[in-house]
């Protein structure tokens, strides 16, 4: 047995000891786990404002650049001129923007359309494999019917439109045709103050994007979308632009997370999901919502950074490994120290255990070694000291729990069941009742004129008046009935005719007779301290299973029974029953 014991305590100890080191090194590794993911959070989040940013500056570039052309002599040249001398200047303005094209790589055209003849071409420029062609005759098309047009034409001097990114679908465009772009335009007005064309620019949204992800880290993804959640960048190609080609695939749907940012409620966004390349790994991915400052087809685009876990939490896995076989190592330690320690501590303790097992259970506890002067004495002294006093608690924590049972199930004023009690009590009498097939009378007492006198003569008076009116109830049912106070004024008997069936008598009788005894009770006066009040009271029965066959069905219809029965000029007894039939 003291063997047994010595293992046991052992085995505990080591546990316990093992079981603090894992604790710790859980604890540890999630921690440290926390910190790296926290800390990628923060840097993914910081990359993607500088994304952010960096998108808004080029915007704020291209539209610099936009209005530098909208300003250029040939430009104004052309808008106050007659068309032969407009030639001249649209030769000089196409030269200029030839070298603006060459030196913008992002830039794949720059076209000058005038608001006249359907939005007509008058000075057009391509890219072509880093070479520009100046478009001329019958290949300068109109452009009237795109809405990059006419929303520009109705702007003032000074503002900017920016389209909604797609693919380019004009046909013309050398190398632009199928790729995903921009156009930023500007409207130029005449010296008499009148719209009289366009500036546009198509920019290359691939070349502007490798432009602003240049600093971006390898094997960070950078996923960009529309207003709509329509991926425009997106490492799977076949995602992007989905719009354009048919079938929608939208960011919402691969990360419901995402919502957050489409549907207002947030503008910035950091959360972990599904690595986009293998979405059984985890990756950390920032969102935040750029709105454009100037007129456009969409209200913001939503640039986003994905990375993955796996490179941040590779130094956390391996903390983690290390610390566990260290936490074993030292485990089994433990267990060899343990043993020893709880030799020492189990011997004095077996030998009370020798003590206490001569005696049956129930017998007084012998006297254990008092006079030690050590721990163990102590404990022995002790233990007899708490036995006299649990004993004394637990008498009082009895009487305790049985005043509180009382003060929850009972009436504080008149003693009688609460409503709690009360509807437990009509559960229990319906069980009988279905079981045994007998009848059951729920009886609703509402008196009549209590609140005038507790008006005059003031609360006191009130509650000493339903003080006796509970006390003459009761007077007038059984010990196997149950009189209640349902709330304020009013009272509730619960009748059983289970034990009058043999004499032939029904729930039906024996309610309206202890029905009558309770209203010709309440009709004596009462007197209370020097006043002689006098009240009486309208009664409502319901009968199970006539009139219910629940607790509520039940209440309810003798409640509407009783306010019939006032309504009929009170003080009277009405059945629901008798109700319905008249």
């Amino acid at each position: 047995m003291g063997s047994r014991i010595v293992i046991k305590l052992a085995i505990w100890i080591a546990v316990l000891s093992i079981l603090s080191a894992g604790i710790s090194v859980y604890f540890t590794y999630t921690h440290g786990r926390a910190l790296l993911i926290q800390s990628a959070k923060d840097k993914l989040a910081t990359a993607t404002q500088v994304l952010a940013n960096r998108y808004s500056f080029f915007i704020a570039d291209i539209t610099k650049d936009l209005l530098f052309i909208s300003q250029l002599p040939a430009i104004n040249e052309i808008a106050s001129s007659t068309e032969p001398q407009s030639a001249k200047h649209r030769e000089r303005l196409a030269t200029a923007l030839a070298g603006f094209l060459r030196s913008h790589e992002e830039y794949n055209q720059v076209r000058f359309i005038g608001a006249r003849d359907h939005g007509r071409e008058l000075v057009r420029l391509d890219k072509s494999q880093n070479s520009v062609h100046i478009v001329e005759g019958l290949a300068l098309q109109e452009k009237a019917h795109y809405s990059y047009i006419y929303n520009t034409l109705q702007l003032k001097p000074g503002n900017v439109f920016v389209s909604g990114i797609r693919l380019n679908k004009e046909r013309g465009l050398l190398d632009g045709y199928g790729k995903p772009s921009v156009i930023v335009a500007t409207p130029v007005y005449s010296p008499d103050n009148t719209v009289f064309g366009v500036i546009v620019i198509n920019v290359d949204l691939e070349k502007m994007f490798s432009l602003i992800e240049i600093d971006v880290p390898e094997g960070i993804d950078v996923l960009a979308t529309n207003s709509a959640g329509d991926y425009i960048l997106h490492p799977d190609l076949e995602k992007t632009f989905g719009f354009d080609k048919g079938m929608r695939v939208l960011m919402q749907d691969d990360m419901p997370v995402s919502q957050r940012i489409f549907s207002g409620e947030s503008s910035r966004l950091v959360a972990e999901v599904a690595d986009l390349h293998s979405p059984e790994k985890q990756a950390v991915i920032s969102l935040t919502k750029v709105p454009f400052a100037t007129e456009s087809d969409e209200k913001y685009i939503v640039l986003g950074l994905v990375s993955n876990l796996d490179t941040v939490l590779a130094d956390s896995r391996e903390l983690g490994v290390t610390s566990l076989k260290i936490s074993i190592t030292f485990g089994i330690l433990f267990v060899l120290l343990s043993l020893i320690l709880a030799r020492k501590i189990t011997t004095p303790l077996q030998r009370m255990a020798s003590t206490f097992a001569r005696f049956k259970q129930g017998d007084p506890v012998p006297e254990l070694s008092t006079n030690r002067e050590d721990e163990l004495g102590q404990l022995a002294r002790n233990f007899s000291i708490m036995a006299k006093k649990l004993n004394a608690q637990l008498h009082e924590l009895n009487s305790q729990r049985q005043y509180l049972h009382k003060v929850a199930h009972h009436d504080a004023l008149t003693g009688l069941p609460n409503r709690i009690l009360l509807e437990d009590r009509i559960e229990q009498a319906l069980i009988s009742a279905r079981r045994d097939k007998v009848e059951i009378a729920v009886m609703l007492v509402d008196l009549d004129g209590f609140k005038p006198i507790n008006d005059k003569y003031g609360h006191d008076i009130g509650d000493k008046l339903l003080q006796e009116c509970a006390a003459r109830m009761l007077t007038c049912i059984r010990e196997t009935d149950t009189a209640a106070r349902y709330g304020g004024d009013e009272f509730m008997i619960i009748i059983s005719a289970r034990d009058l069936q043999l004499r032939g008598m029904s729930a039906r009788h024996l309610s309206r007779q202890v029905a009558e005894k309770v209203r010709n009770a309440l009709n004596q006066g009462f007197k209370i301290e020097n006043y002689l009040l006098n009240i009486s009271c309208s009664i409502g029965i319901a009968l199970y299973p006539q009139d219910g066959d629940d607790k509520n069905t039940l209440i309810k219809h003798a409640d509407i029974a009783m306010y019939y029965a006032k309504s009929t000029g009170r003080n009277n007894v009405k059945l629901y029953t008798d109700i319905q039939i008249d």
